[in-house]
């Protein structure tokens, strides 16, 4: 096998890697870069050279780093991803489709295959792809075992065991995977390695706590996080709060629900106050009852406006804000600032329960320690590749020696494994 990393070990996001062998040539992610980068995203052209003769892209999760260049993909390339996944991906460009063309994307979205965990998927009759649940802020995310005659490499994608089914990671990689050959496994946390990993059962004690002192709350969050918004569903469960959504959101909650809603009851968010309608907040009865139970309504990036109408509206009382996202984006003058945030923040001055600092958000992604678990408990004994991660982090230090040897960490580079 030859592998080639073409983007992601030299920075986080715009994650693509590449397996070939002399019979088939797949992908694992094909992401565009995040929101903020300097570097220049992949042209169309780019794409298709790069894809030419590809057999398959295997896609880890919905985010856009890693799936991002999905619609510039050749048609006759397949391409799988989570059932649960794909939906999830349809929601997203539905919503953006009623304000821009987006049907490029969504005819992409309608062609893709779905795949089931642990189903082994051959290419070729040559390599075999075998998906894996993994916890990461995206539902329905897996990590990929690629194998090829005689060896085995293991593709993590994004993956923690700090959310509420992180508990599944060690047992998956002890009953399933076992010793691998060689390991391509994320490192955004080697840039961070100082922050706090707050748990999400954690989280939702802390809102339940928030909701029980503040009866108007808005939570800036990703709204496809189904941990996080589990958290706060179940907080307001918990005190008698609403959990006011707005359509889009809805419909991601109920992509939630069919695929997870019958195996866990914090996945079933069967208490949801839906504002179906402009303004819907300001019709008298509806007025009323959010007046008389308060509420907590998850907000995006792009609701500036409607916070600042909301807040004129429910002002018998003072709102706050849960900041639930990386701390990076909320840092002024900093290069990953996203105006956006800063503003709705603003709009908050003193009243914000922040980030990882005050326990309202932890990362999506492995720390230190899970990290160097990970390596131990499939030694591969050919090295290891970190990918998603910022360019000179180093994937070993003084107190996590992973491998003496046998650590990769250049950009577009070529390995071959014989």
């Amino acid at each position: 096998m030859k592998i080639t990393i073409h983007r992601g070990a030299n920075q986080i996001g715009g994650c693509i890697t590449e397996i070939a062998t002399k019979e088939a040539k797949v992908f694992i992610d094909f992401g565009s870069n995040l929101p903020g980068s300097d570097k220049t995203d992949y042209t169309a052209d780019k794409v298709r050279k790069i894809t030419a003769d590809a057999d398959a892209i295997f896609y880890s999760h919905y985010h856009g780093d890693h799936v991002g260049l999905h619609h510039l993909v050749p048609a006759y390339v397949k391409q799988y991803m989570g059932a649960g996944a794909i939906d999830v991906m349809r929601c997203k460009y539905e919503a953006l489709n009623a304000h821009k063309d987006f049907s490029v994307q969504l005819d992409a979205i309608e062609h893709m295959i779905p795949f089931k965990a642990c189903e082994k998927i051959p290419v070729n009759n040559s390599i075999f792809v075998t998906p894996y649940f993994v916890s990461h802020s995206a539902f329905d995310a897996y990590m990929f075992q690629i194998e090829y005659k005689d060896k085995r490499i293991l593709h993590t994608g994004d993956f923690r065991r700090h959310g509420y089914l992180g508990k599944g990671l060690f047992p998956t990689l002890e009953k399933f995977i076992g010793h691998v050959d060689l390991l391509i496994t994320e490192g955004t946390m080697l840039g961070r390695k100082q922050e706090q990993v707050v748990t999400e059962k954690q989280i939702q004690e802390n809102t339940i706590q928030a909701l029980r002192e503040h009866k108007y709350v808005f939570a800036l969050c990703s709204s496809t996080d189904i941990d996080r918004l589990a958290s706060f569903h179940a907080a307001c469960k918990t005190t008698g709060t609403v959990f006011l959504v707005d359509g889009y959101q809805h419909s991601v909650l109920d992509v939630f629900s069919k695929y997870s809603g019958n195996k866990s009851p914090l996945y079933n968010f069967d208490c949801i106050f839906e504002l179906s309608g402009h303004k819907a907040y300001r019709i008298p009865k509806i007025n009323d009852f959010l007046r008389a139970k308060g509420f907590l309504m998850p907000v995006r990036m792009n609701s500036l406006w409607l916070l600042e109408d909301m807040l004129q509206v429910f002002n018998d009382e003072t709102p706050w804000l849960i900041y639930s996202m990386w701390s990076g984006y909320a840092e002024e003058g900093g290069n990953n600032a996203i105006e956006d945030v800063l503003s709705i923040r603003n709009l908050f001055k003193n009243r914000i329960l922040d980030g990882v600092e005050k326990g309202f958000h932890t990362s999506g992604h492995a720390d230190i320690d899970t990290l160097y678990e990970v390596c131990k408990a499939v030694r591969p004994s050919i090295g290891v590749i970190p990918i998603h991660k910022n360019a000179g982090m180093q994937y070993v230090s003084d107190n996590y020696k992973v491998f003496n040897e046998g650590v990769f960490t250049l950009d577009g580079m070529e390995i071959e494994v014989h």
